[in-house]
């Protein structure tokens, strides 16, 4: 009787989420975060943002259009994380405001506080990009698990707990 609860244990043990994916979770929580805070900066101080941003004054509602997409991709990453455990969205929105930041910063150069958001846009599509396949791996993995030592008695869908 030991040797099947130490078996339980070790099963246990083995179900639980691998490095790959708790990183991948802080950085889509993180991500997520990010948006909601600048976005609702940009909506509800826009002269604040530009000032700080290091840009002229323009016409608000462009300023906070920007923080109500800024908003919406934060929810579009915690969405696609939660329904699908992917970082698509997350992945190709940061790639593609780097490389546009990058392209500005080529271009007309950018103010100080733009080049940090350049290497940080930058670096969460880059760490996205790399820890999604060690991660999902480990996801499936653990699916595997569930189904192979489940308790005969009990049958489980495939992927849920």
């Amino acid at each position: 009787m030991s040797g099947r609860h130490g078996q339980a244990s070790t099963i246990a043990a083995r179900q639980e989420p691998g490095p790959a994916e708790i990183a991948l979770l802080l950085l889509v929580g993180l991500a997520v975060a990010e948006g909601a805070l600048v976005g609702a900066w940009l909506c509800g101080l826009p002269a604040l943002a530009l000032r700080m941003g290091g840009f002229p004054p323009a016409p608000f509602f462009f300023v906070r259009w920007a923080g109500v997409l800024k908003l919406l991709l934060a929810v579009g990453y915690a969405l696609e994380w939660l329904r699908f455990r992917r970082v698509t969205l997350l992945v190709a929105a940061k790639a593609v405001t780097a490389l546009f930041l990058l392209a500005t910063l080529l271009a007309e150069g950018l103010p100080p506080l733009m080049i940090l958001a350049l290497l940080l846009e930058a670096g969460v599509a880059v760490t996205g990009a790399l820890l999604y396949r060690p991660a999902d791996r480990s996801r499936r993995a653990r699916a595997r698990l569930r189904l192979v030592l489940s308790d005969a008695g009990q049958v489980r869908p495939a992927g849920r707990r």
